[in-house]
């Protein structure tokens, strides 16, 4: 069953406020060592090669990737979707970096590396918020509850995937996904309801004003093609 948009939006913002307020406390820091240890713990050649090659799924090339497929395959109106919301969460967390200056986890704590520095402050994640937010839209938009669940479990995967490849810290990714999770809400539910309420408009203002000016037009043209006509019985001019 999906959560109402409101109360999913109330669920990420709590994530988002609740992570952010702990920032400076030193007992967070410290646990968000030690899980951050435990989700690297399991770690092996084969898994750090998968997740680095994975983490990017909630890039902004993902979300522009998982668009032109959707519009290539005729799901148009949800790679719009995609490609709004996907933009908007990585956006937020870009202006949010610039608020927050938190050292990342290989620069803090000596923690591993797997793959290229990344820019700006650890909190809140960016992939963190671009796959929650994506992939909470399309499981939304899934017509299977398996399908929806597999999705919906794809966002949780990037935000962990962070914390693997050492560039963010637990609470970045608890931010950052809250950060998804309310923008995909509100996309779902106030966007979406001012939207169509738009395309309703737009649909019933066309349907009043096209058919009389498409009858202007039609007489406009009309009369221009019979005063261009010859009357009958004209001659016409010697050469």
């Amino acid at each position: 069953m999906t959560l109402h948009w409101a109360a999913r939006a109330a669920l990420g913002g709590a994530l988002l406020g609740g992570s952010w307020a702990a920032l400076h406390r030193a007992e967070v820091q410290r646990a968000d060592v030690r899980m951050g240890d435990a989700v690297r713990h399991f770690g092996g050649p084969a898994l750090d090669s998968a997740v680095r090659h994975t983490t990017d799924l909630g890039s902004v090339y993902s979300v522009l990737g998982v668009a032109t497929t959707l519009a290539l395959t005729g799901r148009r109106r949800l790679a719009t979707d995609v490609a709004g919301v996907g933009m908007v969460a990585w956006n937020l967390a870009q202006v949010s970096k610039t608020r927050v200056r938190r050292q990342r986890p290989y620069e803090r704590d000596g923690v591993r590396r797997l793959i290229r520095k990344p820019t700006g402050s650890s909190f809140p994640s960016g992939h963190a918020a671009v796959g929650m937010a994506m992939f909470t839209l399309l499981g939304d938009a899934s017509r299977g509850g398996v399908s929806r669940r597999l999705l919906h479990a794809f966002g949780a995967y990037v935000a962990l995937s962070r914390i693997y490849v050492g560039v963010h810290y637990p609470t970045d990714v608890l931010g950052g996904a809250g950060m998804g999770l309310v923008a995909a809400s509100l996309w779902r539910g106030p966007v979406a309801a001012i939207n169509a309420a738009a395309v309703g408009a737009a649909t019933a203002v066309g349907r009043r004003v096209l058919p009389p000016l498409l009858a202007i037009v039609g007489r406009v043209v009309f009369g221009m093609r019979r005063r261009q006509r010859p009357a009958p019985g004209a001659e016409a001019p010697a050469a």
